[in-house]
């Protein structure tokens, strides 16, 4: 065997384990723990706080539907984002069926896997399965990871200066309140800064020089503990290099359609819980529970309507930050608990003594989960498995036919 196969050979091998490791990702398995995490914890608050007699007195009216309605609008307008901005950093490569499809998978493994890992590596995976050029697929992940970082932090940074502490824990007056006397507010601190340095890796990686990143890295990796890093550190430099030769001949057209979409993506995750609570609490016909709403956003913020929603949405950011750090898939468990530790001051619970405030907090927290996280299990468990099976078979067949072409040569060279 010469030495140009035996260095294809090891190529393939390489590439085999990394499929392998990719697919196993995403496996059954994956599924089943990501959805029994998350539906064990909403099965908790049901035996918990569900109470029959008070769900029937939720009134489930015209109101209630059409911003539910809403909320599965905003659910759907979120991914036709992402597939917009797929079109858009790909000049329209992608058809809207593959987009959809691509975009689906991203979702589906960000759901399955830890939140602190997210779908990036999937991402890769599947984008490379198109047959786009290295470098092409490396700028579309990895860009796309810069872009939703910086835009998101830096709405949280403006949303900080508008609304202060208050806006990432209730209770919370000043920021040495947030600090010393609660651990939501040191975990979102934490988490922050880890995003950021996360973001900040990347983005010079990417944008400005991906060669001094690989030097610091490897001397990072010179650490004995840290070795086994090594070469990881030089393939997500190199792409880097390659993802920043991409994006040197982009216009701006093209950063401004990424960001703006980008941007609408985000407000349509959070728009979510902003239909929901108007459908359940801000307009409720049960007096009690809408007195708890307004006590807070009239009584004490002196809000507005647009205001209200907006110290809402900026909440949502603040627990998706902490989320984003958690080592459960998708952050199962961790997001169902957090709804009602997060917006107690606007929401009622069953603490409150307001009758049906811990069945609608628990009705409120499973509509929220279902259109932001199990939506994107139960389709992709559809949508995934036969992406994955057509890729499969699509490799075999290539490996056959290069097999076929390379006996062929052999036997002409012969």
């Amino acid at each position: 065997m010469s030495g140009t196969e035996s260095g294809e050979n090891q190529s393939i091998k390489e590439q085999e384990a990394e499929s392998a490791g990719v697919l196993n990702s995403i496996s059954p398995f994956r599924i089943f723990l990501a959805a029994m995490i998350g539906l064990s914890v909403v099965v908790y608050m049901f035996v918990k706080d569900f109470k029959a007699d008070e769900f029937s007195k939720i009134e489930f009216s015209n109101h209630v539907f059409i911003w539910i309605g809403m909320a599965a609008f905003f659910m759907c307008f979120r991914h036709f984002c992402y597939m917009v901005r797929l079109r858009i950093i790909t000049n329209g490569f992608f058809t809207w069926k593959k987009s959809f499809e691509l975009v689906m998978m991203w979702e589906f493994s960000s759901a399955v896997t830890p939140t602190s890992v997210g779908g990036a590596a999937v991402a890769m995976f599947a984008i490379a399965q198109e047959k786009l050029a290295a470098g092409k697929t490396a700028m579309i992940v990895l860009y796309t990871v810069i872009v939703d970082t910086f835009s998101f932090l830096s709405a949280l940074l403006v949303f900080f200066f508008l609304f202060g502490p208050l806006m990432i824990q209730p209770g919370s007056d000043t920021v040495a309140h947030l600090l010393h006397d609660s651990e939501w507010g040191i975990a979102f601190v934490c988490a922050y800064s880890l995003m950021l340095v996360y973001g900040g890796v990347f983005f010079y990686g990417v944008l400005i020089d991906a060669k001094k990143l690989e030097n610091l890295l490897l001397w990072f990796c010179k650490i004995p503990f840290l070795n086994r890093f090594r070469e990881k550190a030089i393939k997500i430099t190199d792409d880097m290099d390659l993802a920043s030769a991409e994006l040197r001949s982009q216009k701006w057209s093209f950063h401004i359609g990424t960001y703006v979409s980008t941007m609408c993506a985000w407000a349509s995750r959070f728009m979510v819980l902003n239909c929901l609570i108007i459908a359940f609490v801000a307009y409720s016909p049960n007096p009690e529970i809408q007195a708890h709403y307004n006590n807070l956003m009239d009584g004490q913020l002196h809000f507005s309507a647009f205001w209200e929603q907006l110290f809402i949405y900026a909440r949502q950011q603040a627990m998706y930050v902490i989320m984003a750090v958690m080592p459960s898939p998708g952050g199962a468990g961790v997001a169902e608990y957090a709804f009602k530790t997060f917006h107690f001051d606007y929401i009622p619970t069953e603490a409150s003594g307001i009758a049906a405030a811990g069945t609608l907090m628990v009705i409120m927290a499973t509509i929220w989960r279902t259109f932001t996280y199990y939506v994107y299990l139960l389709v992709g468990a559809i949508v995934v498995p036969n992406w994955v099976a057509n890729i499969i078979k699509r490799n075999k067949e290539e490996a056959l036919m290069n097999k076929q072409g390379l006996a062929t040569d052999d036997s002409t060279t012969r």
